[in-house]
């Protein structure tokens, strides 16, 4: 059953369904429009065949009547009247469409035969007139008798041997016997005849009850009055008919022969039955083979999802090849191929993973882990089962604010190069960590997840700390063979004075002046020598931690170090040169730090210039900034060097690179240093 709700076979079966709908559509629309407009083309050419043959039968009875009437003309001119009422009589007897005929002497009535009792004469006073005039016959329109019968009168002229106009003849004919003699041509049961007079009155018709009804506003009564002929194929006596009209010969009557389309369509639709029924054997047939074929089609391709998304799941790790002998088993073929490749894939990155030394974990696009390596469970000392499908939040990174700064860029779906951080393992050590973020971005550029490095920097971030000790002793190392080199001329002055007052006792010259001059040296000397001293241990020493921010004279701390350096700059050729805008540079800083800092600028422009050179010092600013700038006429900076401006790490004492910056704020804000190098 499942065959019957999937999308496939739906979609196969609708396509195939709508195609043999339209095919037999377009069939049977074909042949019932060519059915039809063969059947109208039979229906005008037997409508106008029966008109004609009609036609000229109706003729033929109103000729016959005519000629009647010519016959006894003649005979009402003699006296004797009963030998023309007893012709007269032998002819209404032979036939029943004659209801009577009434013999006129001038305009007098002299005979009624049959003398049918009327309640009041007929109204012939106009076609009387008529024929005294025309002296030929003459067939009225539909008139009414006064017992209220329809009829039509035919009346013949009675005319002398000098052909005067001496009376007439009218019979008056039963329209109801001349609808019968209609009938008798009508095709098929609902064929239709008629008679019209000149007015468009029906005068005689196959249904009866539409004698004296008019079609004057019909196109076949418009035609008519135009004494036209044709057919027409359309609404007429309230109903859509095929129609021959036609004028007669005689007088201004005209016939109309026809049939309903109803009628005429009959046999079509018995073919259109036989149509229908053919066609909707053809329709189940189509539907049963669909059935059949989609499932030769799509059972083997639901067999392709069923193993994909088994695939998926990791339910399954080959595909089963279907020996359909059609494209479907290429594409079976090519998905065992695919699947196989990539199992070889993940394979290959697992182990990559997996021998990396850091972390790295996978995350989805909402935060949720997908993988996690060794090196991330060594780091954390978790097992990865515990924390893949989980949400990042639960890594044990400490908290603080570079963790809100992690979670939040990755919400974002923002990368960053480096943040450092804390990771706290299962044992509750802490580890210094640097951690790295990369997006995954789909073929739209839509976020498809994240994935983190996180190395352990704990032994690095020791190296680090040795390296600025080793640093800050070699500075003081230097410092120290500075302040060796001052001391060497006090004492130099208390040796030369002490053997002056030696030799002034031993010799008992006591010369006071002399003794007191040499005394004043030693003092001097000494006090020379203690201030040397105060002042290394202050620069080798931070004696005050709790106050590292204080009111600091930068300009008395570079005076003090480039004293202390003089030696140093003389021994290695160095000239250096001051440029003060201003006499005091008060900063809130930390004394200690910022010697040390210019300590090393000192230093590191004395390395870069072997051969000698000339140091700059410049203090320039305002009211509220001061911009300090030391500059040494060194090799520089080479360019492949240039990208790594301000890295705190990057050192390269051998070549006499140096990076360092300080900014100083004078009553806004501390001053701070940073040596770089």
């Amino acid at each position: 059953m499942k065959l019957f709700h999937s999308k496939l076979t739906k979609r196969f079966v609708t396509t195939v369904l709508i195609v043999v709908v339209f095919v037999l559509t377009s069939i049977y629309l074909v042949t019932v429009n060519v059915m039809n407009a063969s059947v109208r083309s039979q229906m005008e050419y037997r409508d106008d065949l029966i008109a004609k043959s009609l036609g000229n039968q109706i003729e033929s009875i109103f000729n016959n009547i005519i000629d009647n009437m010519r016959q006894i003309s003649p005979i009402t001119e003699s006296s004797n009247r009963s030998t023309y009422q007893h012709e007269i009589e032998t002819i209404i007897s032979q036939d029943s469409l004659y209801l009577f005929f009434q013999v006129y002497e001038k305009n007098e009535q002299i005979l009624r035969i049959p003398d049918v009792p009327l309640t009041s004469p007929v109204q012939v006073n106009s076609i009387l007139k008529r024929l005294s005039w025309t002296k030929t016959m003459y067939i009225s329109n539909l008139m009414k008798l006064p017992d209220g019968r329809k009829t039509i009168a035919i009346a013949y002229p009675t005319l002398n041997d000098q052909g005067d106009y001496t009376g007439a003849i009218i019979t008056y004919l039963n329209v109801n016997v001349l609808s019968d003699q209609l009938q008798k041509f009508s095709i098929g049961n609902e064929g239709m005849n008629a008679i019209a007079d000149s007015n468009g009155t029906i005068i005689a018709h196959t249904n009866k009850r539409y004698i004296g009804t008019s079609i004057k506003n019909n196109k076949v009564g418009n035609e008519l009055e135009k004494e036209r002929f044709g057919i027409l194929d359309g609404k007429i006596f309230n109903e859509k008919m095929v129609v021959s009209y036609r004028p007669l010969m005689m007088g201004k009557i005209s016939l109309i022969a026809g049939e309903p389309i109803k009628q005429a369509l009959t046999p079509a639709r018995s073919v259109n039955t036989l149509l229908i029924q053919g066609f909707l054997a053809v329709f189940i047939i189509a539907l049963a083979l669909a059935i059949i074929g989609a499932s030769r089609v799509v059972r083997p391709v639901m067999s392709l999802i069923k193993q994909v998304q088994e695939y998926r799941k990791g339910d399954r790790k080959r595909f089963k090849i279907l020996h359909t002998k059609d494209e479907i088993e290429d594409l079976s073929l090519v998905l065992s191929e695919m699947a196989t490749e990539l199992r070889e894939k993940e394979r290959s990155m697992f182990y990559i993973l997996e021998s990396i030394p850091y972390g790295v974990i996978t995350t989805d696009q909402n935060g949720n882990i997908k993988t996690f390596n060794k090196g991330a469970e060594h780091l954390m000392l978790l097992n990865r089962k515990e924390l893949v499908g989980k949400n990042i939040i639960h890594l044990p990174i400490k908290q603080d604010v570079q963790e809100s700064v992690l979670f939040k860029t990755l919400q974002e779906g923002k990368a960053f190069e480096e943040l450092e951080s804390k990771i706290v393992d299962k044992q509750n050590k802490v580890h210094d960590v640097r951690v790295y973020a990369s997006l995954f971005k789909g073929e739209q550029d839509e976020h498809l997840g994240s994935i983190l490095v996180i190395r352990d920097v704990s032994e690095l971030k020791k190296l680090e700390e040795y390296l600025k000790q080793s640093d800050r002793l070699a500075s003081l190392g230097q410092l120290t063979a500075g302040i060796a080199h001052e001391i060497k001329n006090p004492l130099s002055i208390i040796q030369v004075a002490a053997e002056t007052i030696l030799l002034q006792l031993e010799d008992h010259l006591e010369d006071f002046e002399i003794i007191e001059e040499m005394t004043d040296d030693i003092l001097v000397s000494s006090e020379r020598m203690n201030k040397l001293l105060t002042d290394f241990l202050k620069l080798s020493k931070k004696e005050d931690k709790n106050n590292d921010a204080v009111p600091t004279d930068l300009i008395s701390i570079v005076d003090e170090l480039l004293n202390l350096l003089r030696k140093k700059f003389n021994d290695h050729n160095v000239t250096v040169k001051t440029v003060y805008e201003t006499k005091v540079a008060i900063v809130i800083g930390d004394k200690y730090r910022l010697t040390q800092m210019l300590l090393n600028v000192f230093l590191n422009s004395l390395q870069a210039m072997k051969n000698g050179g000339i140091i700059t010092v410049e203090f320039k600013g305002d009211s509220d900034w001061w911009n300090f700038s030391v500059t040494d006429s060194g090799e520089g900076i080479p360019g492949r060097n240039v990208k790594v401006d301000f890295q705190p790490v990057f050192l390269h004492k051998t070549r006499g690179y140096w990076f360092g910056f300080i900014h100083c704020a004078r009553n806004n804000g501390p001053a701070w240093g940073q040596d770089l190098g």
